[in-house]
């Protein structure tokens, strides 16, 4: 059986990390070998349980990009490209920046099937999607981070006092495993948990069990992070690098209260079902000097041991 930290359970906004007080041990990934990529990044790569009520999957990260149009404002961005794919993305930074929004070109409140995703196999790949890209960042004398980031076409939030809040199209997911001299040292995960208090029942509901297996690195991008030109290599030499430069969100601006589709409790506004997608890998502190992300709002919980 793999260490509990290689089986993450998939309700994937605190960061959370994990000190490795002994020699941590790899999963049956040492198997794989991918040019160029450090073989310990691969055997101690995350597999993550699904939750088994969970009806959305992991999500083809190019996919995504079908089914979305740029907008700013609510407005479709002139002078994008057409079609937007992977190799093409980065060009929104100079039509609107961090401001422009992926945006669904289907109404999310009826569920399309595009955001259900890609269920894994029996061997936990996502067959013909690619749902995960694993970012490197060597920084020299044996130190090295290793960014696992997952990618949905949606995400659905949390249920509290019978409503769900915080929806919203697209997401990413990340842990990040620190390395010394190919030994994990500490793992940070980005999670919608509270460490150590999840409640099956009650005002906020955490629901987390060993449902779908899901090996990420079975179907991802792999690629090397230079902090100081901030700019990323693909290993194999062809995956595309120009989306990794998108500063913009991932999915719909959050609606305002006058769209049907929106709600709130007693007109709170941090209980909106629908809120806006999120940043990419770009904006995920790829240089970052404590194993938590610097620009996290809320607590970096550090635990001596692995726990649930």
């Amino acid at each position: 059986m793999a260490p509990l930290y290689n089986h993450l359970l998939a309700v994937l906004v605190t960061s959370t990390t994990f000190q490795l007080l002994t020699a941590a041990f790899p999963t049956d990934n040492h198997k794989r070998q991918i040019a160029g990529v450090p073989s310990f990044v691969l055997s101690y790569a995350p597999k993550i349980w699904l939750q088994s009520q969970d009806p959305y999957f992991p999500s083809d990260i190019g996919a995504q990009l079908v089914h979305t149009k740029p907008e700013v404002n609510f407005n479709v961005v002139n002078g994008a490209p057409n079609p937007l794919t992977l190799d093409n993305l980065a060009s929104l930074n100079n039509l609107g920046g961090s401001n422009v929004y992926l945006t669904s070109v289907d109404d999310v409140s009826q569920n399309p099937a595009w955001l259900k995703g890609v269920k894994p196999d029996g061997n936990g790949k996502t067959n013909g999607a690619t749902s995960c890209a694993v970012i490197v960042n060597d920084h020299g004398s044996g130190n090295v981070d290793a960014y696992y980031m997952y990618f949905y076409a949606y995400n659905q939030g949390n249920t509290v006092f019978g409503q769900e809040i915080g929806d919203h199209v697209g997401d990413w997911e990340h842990n990040m495993i620190r390395f010394k001299n190919g030994i994990p040292q500490s793992i940070c995960t980005h999670d919608h948990t509270i460490p150590g208090l999840n409640l099956p029942v009650g005002p906020i509901e955490d629901h987390c069990d060993q449902g779908t297996l899901w090996d990420p690195i079975a179907n991802a991008y792999f690629y090397s992070y230079d902090a100081p030109s901030n700019s990323f290599k693909a290993y194999d030499g062809t995956s595309p690098t120009n989306w990794l430069q998108y500063v913009g969100e991932w999915g719909d601006q959050q609606y305002p209260d006058s769209d049907r589709r929106q709600k709130k409790i007693f007109g709170i506004a941090v209980t909106a079902k629908y809120t806006g997608g999120p940043t990419g890998p770009e904006d995920k502190s790829l240089n970052r000097a404590d194993v938590c992300p610097p620009r996290d709002n809320t607590a970096c919980f550090v635990s001596p041991i692995l726990r649930p």
